[in-house]
């Protein structure tokens, strides 16, 4: 008898044990506001980022990911439930006038995996409504810019109890520091780091906005920030190292969306909605670039799978990417559907894409109406001296087709990178467009879209 109990209490010992030493963790890092190609390992030789770019050469380097809304609120909304915003119901900002909240019937990854025994923690930024619906253990107070402080609260929850964690350190750096004049730079200084200086005679300014002085100066402030960020995570990460739980946990970075300036926030061209996506999994292989067409749909569902949360595949718009990641040229993952409903309560302009590797439709559900900047574009530096001056163009485009836009865009990105040249009304592209027309449509014609019962796209 004493033998048998002897075997089951080291049964139950053993497996204690094997729990703890194969726990899966979660560690998602997400800046605010910052475009896919300011990085340094997506190729910016300007901006300094050695700990991200170190990330993406202990792991797995995305290329061509995408936010699915380029607006703040939404976007987490999406990151945290797995779906779109027209099914999720956050359709703009949660916080003050904007009033908006994920609905009562979705259940988020919080909720998910605290039903698995994990622990849950969100560092900064939250951007989410109600938190009833999002059940965090760990949400300390404290400046979302402060990434020192950030760092030492995150290595408290590391080594704050035994059960496996799902932790979010969202960073408000790049986000501008200020509405008015040039919102960029590092306005307020945190102990325990220096700020880096960049000069904007260095910057070399993105083709999709004008190469001016005023705009090089906006840059170089933004690149201030986004060094900042990635101090930030150099600190969590070596936290996480110290805790002795970096082998069993997986780290995510993206930002939730590109950047404030006019042609990225709230819109859907390749700035506003193109992301740094970088994954790190324990024993995986190290300095891939993956070729897959990912979306922050396929954020949750990932989550779920590392962690063996049970989820019906079908409540979720993506799919996890875990089967896919070591391989960089992955079958099956040659598109993505992004969708947009509004930024802020002024900023109303329901959007919804389809993104192939080469093409890209953009549906703008109410076409006829002029196109509404988000607050933060619409009241800076660039913008504001556009409505001043009276101009008439804003970097390669004009202002008046930047306002005005059709039903349909359709851009060739690999001959059109900033999709200025629309083919949406050229015959020769009229089998493309009827082809991601019908594909577009079967998509949230599946998903329910509720617009669907009134628009068309054609």
């Amino acid at each position: 008898m004493h033998s048998l109990f002897r075997i089951s209490v080291l049964v139950l010992m053993l497996s204690f044990i094997a729990s703890k030493a194969y726990a899966k963790n979660v560690l998602l890092l997400i800046s605010d506001n910052q475009t896919w190609h300011d990085v340094g390992c997506y190729g910016n030789e300007v901006v300094q980022t050695p700990n991200l770019d170190s990330l993406a050469a202990e792991g797995v380097r995305f290329r061509q990911a995408f936010a699915t809304t380029a607006s703040c609120g939404p976007s987490r909304a999406v990151i945290y439930s797995g779906l779109l915003t027209h099914s999720n119901g956050q359709y703009a900002h949660p916080h003050r006038e904007h009033n908006q909240q994920i609905r009562p019937d979705v259940t988020t990854v919080f909720e998910r995996l605290k039903s698995n025994g994990y622990r849950t923690g969100l560092i900064g930024k939250d951007h989410i409504r109600p938190l009833e619906q999002y059940p965090i253990d760990f949400k300390p107070k404290g400046s979302s810019r402060d990434v020192v402080t950030m760092a030492k609260q995150a290595e408290q929850f590391f080594n704050d109890g035994d059960d496996p964690f799902f932790l979010v350190l969202s960073f408000s750096d790049p986000h501008p520091t200020s509405i008015d004049g040039v919102g960029w730079g590092v306005r307020r200084q945190i102990e325990g780091y220096t700020p880096l200086e960049y000069n904007p005679n260095d910057i070399q300014v993105p083709g999709y906005l004008p190469n001016t002085s005023e705009v090089r100066e906006s840059i170089a402030g933004y690149y201030q920030l986004i060094s900042r960020m990635d101090h930030g995570v150099g600190l969590t990460l070596d936290a996480l190292k110290k805790s002795g739980h970096a082998d069993e946990t997986l780290v995510i970075f993206i930002s939730d969306h590109g950047t404030s300036e006019p042609g990225a926030m709230g819109t859907h061209y390749e700035p506003g909605v193109r992301v740094p996506f970088i994954v790190r999994q324990p024993s995986g292989k190290a300095g891939v670039v993956n070729g897959a067409l990912v979306a922050f749909t396929d954020i949750t569902p990932t989550i779920l799978d590392w962690t063996n949360t049970k989820f019906d595949a079908d409540d979720i718009h993506g799919r996890s990417f875990l089967p896919i990641l070591n391989d960089p040229t992955p079958k099956g993952w040659d598109s993505a559907v992004l969708s947009h409903v509004g930024h802020d309560v002024f900023a109303y302009y329901p959007m919804r894409t389809l993104r192939h590797q080469r093409y890209k439709l953009i549906w703008n559900v109410t076409w006829q109406a002029e196109y509404p900047l988000p607050i933060d574009t619409f009241q800076r530096r660039l913008w504001a001296g556009i409505r001043r001056e009276n101009k008439k163009m804003i970097g390669p485009r004009t202002v008046d087709r930047f306002l005005h836009r059709p039903q349909l865009e359709l851009y060739d990105l690999q001959t059109d990178p900033w999709e200025i040249n629309n083919l949406a009304d050229q015959p020769e592209f009229a089998a493309q467009k009827e082809k991601m027309v019908n594909e577009l449509l079967a998509t949230l014609s599946r998903q329910g879209d509720p617009w669907l019962r009134k628009y068309q796209p054609e």
